[in-house]
């Protein structure tokens, strides 16, 4: 099946399995005719994903509009790209705020955003150059993989994937990694890992323990048999609250603890070590405290209390109203502990699937810090406050109002409105705790992002249908596996088999 690309592109050549463009455009065979793709900040012999929102508009088509839409009942996120005229393109616009270009009904909510400009095809235009300033290096692409180019990355079958994956690696070319590579974002080298630790005949591993019985507490490691619970708390200790306050603030508003919510009996799985493991590894806190009616179980919660000694539960059952409201689903539960933990102690509040990238130390010196997630809601999945700080206890009163068929409003356009109100009481990072979002989850679960300048990472892991472990994550060429191997072994770069 033969075609032409449209201008922007030099030459094709079709061979058996594939079309070999030059320039910055890309051509994929499809069963209806040949097509041209823009491809997503590619480099040097990488393969071309032919994302499904970079097609090329038609002439006089000259905006790129983009809907998501969420499902709480199907858990089915759709995101869609389409060109079209600007004069037809129209925010969807609610009362509460001009700018919201979202609209809900029940538990599911429709987004829906135009733009005429190049970046906007483009999830991730690196350091403000042109969206398809690519070079000219040429870039096979299968035309196995044409389906890949309109669908989202939620609808593509696990063979499709595995396959791109493993035509990335056949095109990488693989030697050792120099030391010092942090800016070299093409995955083309490798390093050595090391194994993680094997755990299977430890008997006993180091608790950290405070002591209660005193009048000032302190804190000891103990050694404890491996099955041992960690040191539990009622909700109002004392106890806990004086330690904390004695010895986990220092000169910034923000104390170094970290905070998890953990509701109802759930079995820790591999994202969920990987979260736990950064917040030890970068941010070294002097707690890291389980807000939760149970603990986490299965064999990753016991590794993980094998290498992290100052885990502490902080025993309570999940709220069941604010204001007299009753709460819908255990999510609003969640978001309402996670406000309750921090104006009780301060902290650092992380989602169970929140990557910390780097230390928070810059940011503690605000006494309250949101991320954007887009530009018109701020995520509360990673939050940095002191102790009943006043935006705090502003966005909690906001609850006032709440209503549980309502999905996101309170928990993230809410402090998004406070913030364009009371920009004095938080500070704001630019998508540093949450970049990509959740309309680019291609993104992190087929390319690779370069996520150097994050402090964290949101890795959705609701949306993604696969899991991996300490072995395959070594061998994984995409931003989940780069940000794994980041976390366990120290390097971001694939590992040496």
């Amino acid at each position: 099946m033969q075609g032409k690309c449209r201008k922007d592109s030099n030459s094709t050549i079709q061979t058996n399995e594939f079309i070999t463009v030059s320039e910055s455009q890309y051509c994929i065979v499809e069963s209806h005719g040949l097509m041209c793709y823009k491809c997503e900040n590619e480099r040097n012999n990488f393969l071309c994903v032919g994302e499904y929102n970079l097609k090329q508009c038609d002439s006089g088509f000259d905006t790129c509009q983009t809907t998501v839409s969420y499902s709480e009942v199907s858990e089915q996120l759709s995101i869609i790209k389409t060109c079209t005229k600007n004069s037809s393109c129209h925010l969807q616009i609610k009362e509460h705020s001009e700018s919201d270009p979202c609209d809900q009904t029940g538990s599911s909510w429709i987004c829906t955003t135009c733009c005429n400009e190049d970046a906007c095809n483009l999830n991730n235009a690196p350091n403000n150059q042109r969206a398809f300033d690519v070079g000219s290096s040429p870039v096979r692409i299968s035309h196995n993989h044409a389906l890949l180019s309109d669908r989202t990355y939620l609808t593509r079958e696990p063979t499709l994937t595995n396959d791109v994956h493993e035509e990335r690696a056949k095109n990488q070319t693989s030697f050792r990694c120099p030391v010092e590579n942090s800016d070299n974002w093409n995955f083309n080298c490798k390093v050595p890992c090391a194994d993680m630790p094997d755990i299977t005949n430890m008997s006993e591993h180091v608790q950290a323990h405070i002591k209660c019985q005193i009048i000032k507490p302190n804190i000891e490691l103990i050694n404890v048999k491996r099955m041992a619970t960690v040191q539990v708390f009622p909700e109002n200790s004392e106890c806990l609250h004086t330690f904390v306050m004695e010895n986990c603030h220092d000169e910034e508003p923000v104390p170094n603890l970290v905070h998890y919510i953990w509701f109802s009996k759930r079995e820790m799985n591999f994202y969920h070590l990987l979260s736990f493991l950064s917040a030890s590894r970068f941010l070294k806190p002097c707690l890291i405290l389980v807000h939760g009616d149970r603990l986490p179980f299965g064999t990753y919660w016991e590794y993980l209390l094998t290498l992290v000694p100052n885990i502490m539960h902080v025993q309570r059952s999940p709220p069941e109203d604010v204001f007299g409201k009753p709460l819908g689903n255990i999510e609003h539960k969640a978001d309402i502990g996670r406000i309750q933990a921090l104006q009780r102690f301060g902290g650092i509040y992380i989602d169970t699937d929140e990557i910390i990238l780097r230390s928070l130390d810059p940011l503690r010196k605000y006494p309250f810090t949101l991320s954007r997630a887009v530009d018109w809601n701020l995520s509360n999945g990673l939050i940095l406050a002191e102790k009943n700080a006043t935006f705090l206890n502003i966005w909690h009163s906001e609850y006032k109002t709440y209503n549980k068929s309502q999905w996101g409003y309170h928990s993230t356009i809410v402090p998004y409105l406070l913030s364009k109100k009371y920009p004095d009481l938080i500070h704001v990072e630019n998508k540093t705790f949450v970049r990509p979002s959740w309309q680019q989850l291609p993104l992190l679960f087929a390319k690779n992002f370069n996520w150097s300048e994050n402090y964290g990472i949101h890795l959705y892991i609701r949306f993604y249908k696969f899991t991996h472990d300490f072995n395959d994550i070594k061998y994984l060429n995409t931003t989940i596996g780069s940000v794994a191997r980041h976390v366990l072994y120290g390097s971001k770069e694939l590992c040496e088999k």
